[in-house]
């Protein structure tokens, strides 16, 4: 297996500044350069192929793209961080939360849990990293007005004593259809270094997607968003190495085989193989919530049950945190 270690600033040693100055002009990134052919990039940038051929070389040397040995590859997953969901089970189900480079999506329908665990996420990646947290802010895109910061307020108080540093460390993009999206998420790769964000929510993704595009007639244009959004989301979290979490709507299920249920994942196929982990959440009684992992590259299926309570995501029940 080949890795790409990426990085988008445009530093190559023995290539002079102004050179690299139009390279970064033309919006190139080192994983670009380094896919490129000595012709294609020659005639771009309208210097000698043999100069084209440095640049490529120089590129492909400061990705490091080179095989690794699988004890290598474990040892790069080993320093990937985690942020605790605030409930063991869920942690365990995840091997210690959600996990950064990757995508984790949450399906369910409307009180299923899904926007709790975002609010939960937010507060807690902001955590030491020996609580569970990353020491880092979140970028939230609301795409269905469900942001609450009363309620993430309500959920911190409980355990923080300055709510408001909790908030300030909450980055809000509130959208009202897919361009105002597309360009929040094109603008990531410049917040996520400068604010110090450690995980994006969108909440949620098939929204807009599902209102703006309806019909069979534009179904080939909706998928072609969604394919291009997908990689967009996989790049921002390999190479910013932060964890992206989205959440989907459900709709009737075409294959009740394929999901076990009659219900599936909104956004099709386009979607469906981009997230590392899939969680379906449902209501159970009272605050009990379940979670069922359905879908991981990683993890075996495997189904836990949680709380949403008044202090957020847990693993007991509002009477029992009552009791003790």
């Amino acid at each position: 297996m080949f890795i790409v270690e990426q990085t988008t600033m445009i530093q190559l040693e023995g290539i002079e500044k102004e050179l690299l100055k139009k390279l970064e002009q033309k919006d190139y990134s080192l994983g670009q350069l380094s896919l490129m052919s000595e012709k294609e990039l020659a005639e771009d940038l309208e210097i000698e192929e043999e100069l084209a051929a440095l640049i490529i070389q120089k590129a492909q040397e400061q990705l490091g793209i080179h095989p690794y040995t699988a004890a290598e590859f474990l040892e790069i997953e080993r320093r990937r961080g985690r942020i605790t969901t605030g409930s063991e089970e869920f942690d365990s189900m995840l091997n210690g939360g959600i996990w950064t480079g990757e995508i984790t999506e949450l399906v369910g329908s409307f009180s299923s849990g899904k926007t709790q665990l975002c609010f939960q996420l937010c507060i807690n990646v902001q955590l030491p990293k020996d609580l569970g947290g990353l020491e880092g802010k979140a970028f939230f895109i609301d795409t269905e007005r469900t942001f609450s910061p009363q309620r993430i307020e309500e959920i911190a108080s409980f355990r923080i004593k300055n709510t408001k540093k909790v908030l300030d460390n909450i980055l809000v993009a509130p959208t009202s259809n897919t361009d105002i999206m597309l360009a929040y998420i094109n603008q990531l790769e410049k917040i996520i270094p400068e604010e110090n964000i450690k995980l994006v929510i969108i909440d949620s993704l098939a929204a807009h997607f599902r209102a703006e595009f309806i019909g069979k007639n534009r179904l080939v244009e909706r998928q072609q968003k969604i394919m291009n959004l997908a990689e967009k989301l996989v790049e921002i979290a390999v190479d910013h190495d932060v964890a992206i979490v989205v959440t989907n709507q459900i709709i009737a299920a075409i294959d009740q085989f394929l999901y076990g249920s009659g219900e599936e994942p909104a956004l099709g196929f386009a979607w469906a193989h981009r997230p590392q982990q899939r969680i379906f959440l449902r209501k159970s009684r009272g605050s009990a919530r379940i979670a069922r992992l359905f879908d991981s590259s990683r993890f075996p299926d495997r189904e836990i049950l949680f709380y949403v309570t008044e202090q957020g995501i847990s693993d007991t029940s509002p009477a029992s945190l009552e009791f003790y």
